[in-house]
């Protein structure tokens, strides 16, 4: 596991947790050891924040890529925890609080304790992983699944190791659903996520070229996202791509366990040619849905089938999954439409970016963007390894052949998109500037009414930015 730990700051969001945990369950589900305190004591909340913490809650301290929050402890601290759970070995102040607990890796142990709160509860909770599609799909199951209860589901960007258990921990007595998006760079990484989560469904949408740096290959991306299937228990359904090469590999295994979905006649919930703006579903029955969806196109029907396909293995009717779909609102940067002051219209799917994703989501919004003047701003697309050149120049060779009005690259990877975008002629005009806010006076001089803009590019590019200053 390489974590990818940020400030805690960045996991605020969930209500206050309410636990119902001593810190013998903590001891014994983290193989850690109580050096202070009661076993029987009870251990209601948790921070990773010590600037937030309130009182009598616990600290687990987490050591990142710039910074040990074990630094942190101190007799303030102590005086306001409830107690601390801290890595063996840590240099610990005189002053400690009621209840201390030892185990051999925080990060670890947080999932640990998230897998004994979850344990608590006995809900359908859904697993969802792969290269592309993830978050589209998790919101529209989440919109199918409230229709009959509470949902707990992962926010934002929090499907990584930290994310994920702290997400966890905010299951509640009402919760009747979960679903946690599970994110992955590395191998093993998603058996990690499983230890907390302990998923009764998985749902695998793709295999593709992502965080190739880390994995090398697509059969070790495969690998990684399968360990999703390995860690269901044993009689639990698995939600797959029939249109992927490498998922089908897991088919003959399953059973009847299985639920497919895909564009193929041999998919089980089939996504169908549906107008712009529409979602038309065949699910087993047999039985056809139809959804209305401004902005949607070929991208999220396939998200959708995912769902629906989801949703029908956990027992949901077909009317329940259409009123569903019909909920779905788009998360934040990912194929947001916005209006423009000048007329234009812009689509915003800048929160990552693979070549799979790249090309799916040009085509969406080739197919749904108004009829007039579109351009392409693109960035990045990062972690590709050592065929990252060779990628964005493929992509330029069939950027070439788009309709299009203009392309506006950023960043130094696609400088070999633009390279061959001039090598085949593109018949369209083509930008390219190292910093994304030295194409905002050219992209702004060409907004107006009947222009359309998409915004794309790996998450560290922020490319939002650029949107949010024109």
């Amino acid at each position: 596991m390489n974590p990818r730990i940020r400030e805690a700051e960045n996991y605020r969001i969930l209500p206050r947790m309410k636990l119902e945990l001593t810190w013998d369950d903590a001891a014994k589900a983290s193989s850690g050891r109580l050096l202070r305190g009661r076993p029987g004591a009870r251990l209601s909340s948790l921070s990773i924040d010590s600037r937030k913490i309130s009182p009598g809650e616990a600290f687990l301290p987490l050591k990142g890529e710039r910074f040990d929050a074990h630094s942190f402890l101190d007799a303030r601290l102590a005086g306001l925890c409830g107690g601390w759970i801290v890595r063996r070995g840590a240099a610990l102040p005189e002053q400690l609080p009621p209840q201390v607990l030892e185990v051999e890796d925080t990060l670890r142990a947080l999932a640990d304790v998230a897998g004994a709160h979850r344990s608590r509860f006995d809900i359908p909770v859904a697993g969802i992983t792969g290269t592309n599609g993830k978050t589209t799909t998790k919101e529209m199951l989440r919109a199918v699944l409230a229709r009959k209860g509470e949902v707990c589901a992962t926010e934002g960007n929090h499907n990584n190791e930290v994310g994920l258990p702290w997400t966890v921990l905010g299951l509640g007595e009402g919760t009747r659903y979960a679903i946690f998006e599970m994110g992955a760079s590395h191998p093993g990484d998603i058996s990690y996520l499983c230890r907390a989560a302990r998923p009764t469904i998985g749902i695998i949408t793709n295999i593709g070229a992502a965080h190739l740096e880390f994995f090398g290959s697509l059969e070790r991306v495969f690998r990684t996202k399968s360990e999703l299937i390995e860690s269901l228990p044993k009689d639990a359904p698995a939600v797959l791509n029939a249109d992927d090469p490498y998922l089908t590999r897991l088919l003959p295994g399953l059973g009847r366990r299985a639920f497919t979905f895909g564009e193929g006649e041999h998919a089980q919930v089939r996504a169908l040619a549906a107008p712009p703006g529409s979602i038309r579903l065949r699910l087993p029955g047999p039985a056809e849905i139809s959804v209305s969806l401004p902005g949607c196109g070929r991208i999220h029907r396939l998200d959708a089938a995912a769902a629906a396909a989801a949703a029908h293995a956990l027992g949901f009717s077909p009317e329940d999954i259409r009123a569903g779909l019909s909920g779905f609102r788009p998360a934040p940067l990912r194929m947001a439409p916005r209006a423009h002051s000048s007329g234009s219209w812009f689509l915003i799917d800048a929160y990552n970016a693979n070549p799979d994703s790249m090309r799916a989501g040009i085509e969406t919004f080739l197919e749904t963007a108004p009829e007039g003047k579109r351009f392409l701003v693109l960035g990045d697309m990062r972690e590709l390894g050592p065929e990252s050149g060779q990628m964005h120049h493929a992509l330029g060779q069939w950027l070439a052949s788009l309709p299009l009005a203009g392309v506006f690259l950023t960043g130094t990877e696609t400088a070999r998109t633009e390279e061959a975008l001039r090598e085949n002629n593109a018949p369209f005009e083509v930008l390219h500037a190292a910093d994304a806010q030295a194409l905002r006076p050219a992209l702004r001089a060409r907004l107006g009414p009947g222009v359309c803009v998409y915004f794309k590019a790996s998450r560290a590019m922020r490319l939002e930015a650029l949107a949010e200053a024109l």
